[in-house]
């Protein structure tokens, strides 16, 4: 039993370090990540509400149709998603989308991931006569 439960606290751990961050800062009316793109897999975006009224963030493209709670002006959240290669949509869907089309939008790019390298041993040198 011992055995399942660190094997799962294990998996769980991987899981969550293989998530890329990214930062997101929201303002009256702006949206802004800390970079513009990332590999397919999961995602974690770290939320930031640095205007004066209530924000919130919302991912939408290739199947996907998610959001975060309400972020309170000052406060933080998170939001982690698994994505696939595309361009998703990224916004605060706050007051009917009035936020949105105040500006509150941007894009996000997805590429496909590449698979680590694997790694090789250097290749040995013939010894050298004189």
């Amino acid at each position: 039993m011992r055995f399942l439960v660190a094997l799962a606290a294990v998996a769980v751990s991987s899981s969550t370090a293989a998530a890329q961050a990214v930062p997101v800062t929201l303002t009256e009316y702006k949206v802004e990540l800390g970079r513009d793109s990332v590999r397919a897999g999961t995602v974690k975006f770290q939320v930031k509400n640095e205007g004066a009224a209530t924000h919130g963030f919302y991912v939408r493209g290739e199947g996907v149709d998610k959001g975060s709670r309400e972020i309170p002006a000052g406060q933080s959240g998170s939001l982690t998603l698994t994505l696939k290669p595309g361009t998703y949509e990224v916004f605060c869907p706050m007051a009917d989308l009035s936020h949105k089309k105040a500006g509150m939008t941007t894009k996000l790019h997805v590429i496909a991931g590449a698979e680590p390298a694997a790694a090789t041993a250097p290749k040995k040198k013939p010894p050298t006569t004189h």
